[in-house]
């Protein structure tokens, strides 16, 4: 995945965890509880330093921003994307991503998930973008949409699309 490249370089490492990430095992904690927060953490390969080169998580939520009252706050240095319900990413840090998506649980359904990616800093290339963050959410995100059954709803594109205009 070229995006991944641009981001960390070349070299992953897939921990020996019985409880790794999939889109099955997130699907299955979405579903468990409104408060769980499942994330998967990305390491370098070779990189012992303890921080991850990101993490990304997925919440279920019954709310989601409005696009248009993010963009008119100039505090945050943010890029919009017209995929999903709410797509940004701010600085070189943090990406979020609100997708149509009811997941049904014990303590009642929530139409929404949120997906989110988060850096540690000075960890990522210099020349990687906030296009490329969003291109590694999304596709993951899309990989998730799939397990939930909700594909045709979440406007999750096989392609993301560039940023929209400021």
């Amino acid at each position: 995945m070229a995006a991944l490249e641009r981001i960390g370089g070349n070299g992953y490492t897939e921990l020996k965890d019985p409880e790794r990430w999939s889109p099955d095992s997130a699907a299955k904690r979405l579903e468990d509880s409104a408060v769980s927060h499942y994330e998967c953490n990305l390491y370098r390969e070779g990189d012992e330093s303890g921080r991850p080169l990101m993490t990304i998580g997925f919440m279920a939520r019954k709310s989601h921003p409005d696009p248009a009252e993010a963009a008119k706050d100039k505090d945050y240095d943010q890029l919009f994307y017209p995929l999903g319900l709410y797509a940004s990413a701010t600085g070189d840090l943090a990406t979020s991503l609100f997708f149509a998506c009811p997941t049904e649980r014990a303590e009642g359904s929530t139409p929404y998930v949120k997906a989110d990616m988060y850096s540690a800093k000075n960890k990522m290339n210099a020349g990687s973008t906030g296009k490329d963050r969003m291109t590694i959410l999304n596709d993951v995100s899309r990989a998730l949409a799939k397990e939930l059954g909700c594909t045709a709803q979440a406007n999750l594109p096989a392609e993301v699309p560039d940023a929209l205009p400021e």
